[in-house]
């Protein structure tokens, strides 16, 4: 049987299995709405909003940028928490906690980040220091584009667990695709600027927290 709802698609076929023995029935239909707040609000945080604080803190040069960075990743991070927690009820109503890649590289990923708030606070700490780019600095910023690219692959894992229609999979691969590959790009575009761009023989590489 296949419960549809907006933009959920779930096959109960897939999701659930009685043979397990540990199902909880009868929260069973709490799955739709569960699982479409799941994946519209773990869709918005890896798929659009960290991509495009990532995208932002590269290419803003303003005034307070590194704070704008700082609020909006914080959101996003405490929307990634909000999601994780319906995940884990989503994965205890069906019995498939760790038995599935989705659920493992989601866990993975979110206890990882759970410390990039931390890295980000010590490399600004340094930062404001010294005026230098540190170990930090380099940690915080590769750490959270690896596992931010890593997240928005699980997203697409998590759509084919829920079996969601095949034009929600597209829209999903097409958007965090094309941020996750403008997070690379940028990436590549501040590293030229700092080492490659022509300078003059006594100008040091261009410096900025925001760039990390």
């Amino acid at each position: 049987m296949a419960i549809r709802t907006g933009l959920v698609s779930i096959g109960l076929g897939l999701m659930v299995q009685p043979a397990m023995g540990r199902i909880i029935f009868e929260d069973l239909h709490l799955l739709p709405t569960y699982i479409k707040a799941h994946g519209v609000i773990m869709g918005l945080t890896f798929g659009v909003m960290m991509p495009l604080g990532v995208i932002a803190i590269g290419l803003l040069n303003v005034r307070g940028s590194i704070w704008i960075h700082a609020a909006w990743q914080l959101i996003s991070w405490s929307l990634m928490i909000a999601g994780f927690g319906l995940g884990v009820r989503i994965a205890r109503i069906t019995d498939k906690a760790y038995n599935n890649a989705h659920t493992k590289i989601g866990t993975i990923v979110v206890a990882m980040l759970l410390v990039q708030p931390l890295f980000g606070l010590i490399h600004h700490i340094r930062f404001r220091k010294t005026h230098r780019p540190n170990a930090w600095t380099h940690l915080h910023v590769w750490y959270g584009r690896m596992l931010m690219l890593l997240g928005i692959v699980n997203g697409g894992l998590g759509l084919q667990l829920a079996a969601n229609s095949r034009g929600g999979e597209i829209a999903y691969g097409v958007v965090g695709g094309i941020l996750g590959a403008c997070v690379l790009l940028v990436a590549a575009w501040t590293e030229y600027k700092r080492w490659f761009r022509p300078r003059a023989p006594s100008q040091p590489p261009p410096v900025t927290e925001t760039r990390g």
